[in-house]
């Protein structure tokens, strides 16, 4: 069987799979370069069919979700449309669709559309949307194929009530543990029409999706799931939901109605940084700063804050820690000025809005954790998805702290996950299909993107032939932990790209984590603040050795360790911290890369960053990596077996 998933939301994507296994994921931002980009091209499609020797006549359905409120938005309504009517083999129940019918509602009165006309409406144009869709500038609004997504899905009576998460976690909720309505409640049939071929597809919620994504692959025959992200929903399945997974089969339970994930989006937005990406920024600044104006008063979902008298999480919270500032007699005129981001009202206010982020997490874990105790369903294991797994120090708290006995975060924990999490829910909850080991496989290796080699890497040399050197070293491997060993900066590109937001030893760039001076220079290449850190790549039978406190097995950089050596400077944090990534073998030739730096460096550990400029996505092909090489400081880059140097 061959599924397709699309993901048209911010962090688009497509994923192909065959038979229950992923076999490849395209993330559209590392091929039109416009980072968190929406929508999806129809060349993207082809290209993956491409690469898996299929064609459209040989995909069996497709899974199509979208981020919340995000339309479906193809480049060509005549080679791809979704089309919101069920298709004769769409014969999967969905619980929703027999509401529908019953009730007589037009499926087409619940499509919402809120995002293009933010992008295409001259006098209010959005340049937040814009910059993640530039393709605007050459494709009128009429060119495009556009369908409204579904966002709303079943809806139980209980989700409804202003419960406070301690009185969520008090109520049994048995009944939805095993309710095949609740459970064929977030997805709907649709048609999706490409090159001509009407397909039979099921429009996901995008919340399932976030949940498939972690508990599919997580190796886990049993687990409560947990979803959040940073979406502007205060109560509601929208903004994330616990599940039960057992099995095949995915139960909603309930949503948790936090609203911490926005909140700390808004604040990092509020301390001076850009909306995409401000996240990333403020947990980075963290450490800088001391949780002075942390109150515990905030902690809790939306309901728990509203009968404190807290109508207004985000907004309440920086006006709580501005007034505290000047009671502390800070000076606050720094407040929204990147360019003065650590001064103390700045990196205190980001140390508190961590601090409370934290505490809240774990909350909504324990409270988790003692909902399944109340349904007589005890459970050591949690998945986690959603755009808010990607803050390191919370995961650690989550590890060492958390109510569960065992934890997974996918590495596109992320919304670029939702073409795969889509894929994987149609697969085995909608459909029924057992769990594979194939599937379980992906939980320690995300290598899934493209390849580029042979013919592609020579195509790419011969357009810079003029300006680069080009030499085959017997061992690339050794070459390049001798270049690090020297102190040199280098990119490495190998094999398959990862999927999710951090590079992970195929599209990275080095450094000697020994060399203090690395962190400033490598930040300049960069071209970024020069006070952002640094994560580094461990040989994972070597990390007790130089890290504490994080999982022995941490292969998707979603941890945080503390340094236990002052022999590592470049990937220190000032707190002491590091945000580790543990390689094994199978992550490749980086690991042989590890290996040989320790004989010569006597440290098994590399700086570790993405290979990219400022504010572009990771490179997925290598006119973009030599073209980064050519205009940067950058020493070497390894690709394809070659080392390539500037010429002279």
């Amino acid at each position: 069987m061959i599924i397709l998933g699309l993901q048209f939301g911010h962090d688009a994507g497509i994923t192909l799979m065959r038979d229950g296994k992923v076999e490849r994921v395209l993330i559209r931002e590392r091929h039109n370069r416009a980072k968190h980009a929406f929508s999806i091209d129809t060349a993207h499609i082809d290209l993956v069919l491409s690469e898996a020797g299929l064609s459209v006549g040989d995909i069996d359905m497709i899974a199509v979700t979208s981020t919340q409120c995000y339309e479906l938005v193809s480049d060509n309504p005549d080679t791809l449309s979704v089309i919101p009517e069920p298709h004769p083999d769409c014969r999967a129940p969905s619980t929703l669709q027999m509401f529908f019918e019953k009730e007589g509602v037009k499926i087409e009165d619940r499509l919402i559309r809120q995002v293009l006309p933010h992008v295409y409406d001259d006098e209010n144009v959005s340049q937040h949307h814009c910059v993640l869709f530039p393709e605007y500038k050459d494709r009128p609004l009429s060119s495009l194929g556009v369908t409204g997504y579904l966002s709303d899905y079943i809806h139980v009576t209980r989700w409804g009530e202003a419960l406070g998460l301690e009185d969520i976690a008090k109520f049994d909720h048995s009944p939805l543990a095993e309710s095949q309505d609740a459970r064929m409640g977030f997805h709907y049939p649709f048609t999706v029409r490409l090159h001509g071929r009407e397909i039979p597809a099921y429009v996901i919620q995008h919340h399932a999706a976030h949940a498939a994504s972690s508990y599919y692959p997580s190796g886990f025959r049993s687990a409560a799931v947990l979803t959040h992200d940073g979406a502007f929903y205060k109560t509601g399945p929208n903004n994330g939901l616990i599940f039960r997974g057992d099995e095949h089969r995915l139960f909603p339970l309930t949503p948790h109605h936090l609203h911490i994930g926005d909140l700390y989006d808004q604040i990092s937005g509020w301390l001076g940084f850009d909306l995409f990406g401000a996240a990333g920024k403020l947990m980075g600044l963290a450490p800088y700063g001391n949780p002075r104006f942390f109150d515990r008063r905030f902690v809790g979902n939306t309901h728990d804050l509203a009968k404190r008298g807290i109508n207004q999480p985000a907004q309440n919270w920086w006006d709580h820690c501005v007034a505290a500032a000047r009671d502390m007699r800070y000076d606050v005129s720094p407040l929204r000025d990147v360019n003065r981001i650590l001064e103390p009202v700045c990196v205190d206010i980001a140390a508190s809005t961590q601090k409370l982020f934290e505490e809240t997490i774990l909350l909504a874990a324990e409270c988790t954790a003692q909902l399944f105790r109340t349904m007589k369903r005890p459970m050591e294991n949690l998945c986690y998805a959603g755009g808010t797994g990607l803050s390191c120090p919370t995961n650690t708290r989550l590890y060492n702290e958390g109510p569960f006995r065992n934890l997974y975060i996918p590495p596109d924990c992320d919304d670029s996950g939702l073409s795969m999490g889509a894929a994987l829910y149609l697969y085995h909850n909608i459909l029924d299909n057992p769990l594979n080991e194939g599937t379980a496989f992906l939980g320690t290796y995300p290598y899934l993107g493209g390849t580029f080699e042979g013919a592609a890497t020579e195509a790419a040399l011969a357009a810079v032939a003029d300006q680069i050197d080009v030499a085959r070293p017997d061992d690339w491997a050794v070459a390049a932990a001798e270049d690090i060993a020297a102190d040199r900066v280098i990119a490495w590109f190998e094999g398959r790209s990862e999927i999710g937001p951090r590079a992970l030893g195929h599209r990275s760039m080095l450094a000697n984590p020994g060399k203090a001076a690395n962190w400033e220079r490598v930040n300049d290449i960069k071209l970024r603040e020069k006070w952002r850190p640094f994560a580094p790549a461990v040989l994972e039978e070597e990390a007790s050795q130089w890290f504490k406190g994080a999982p022995a097995h941490s292969p998707h950089m979603l941890y945080t360790a503390q340094v236990t050596t002052p022999d590592l400077p470049a990937i220190t944090h000032v707190d002491g911290s590091s945000r580790i990534q543990t390689v094994s073998p199978e992550v490749g030739d980086f690991y042989r890369l590890l290996k040989h730096l320790k004989t010569v460096t006597g440290y098994g550990v590399v700086l570790n960053t993405s290979f990219n400029g400022p504010g572009e996505p990771i490179m997925e092909r290598p006119e973009e990596a030599l073209t980064f090489l050519l205009t940067t400081e950058m020493d070497a880059l390894y690709m394809d077996g070659l080392r390539i140097t500037r010429r002279g």
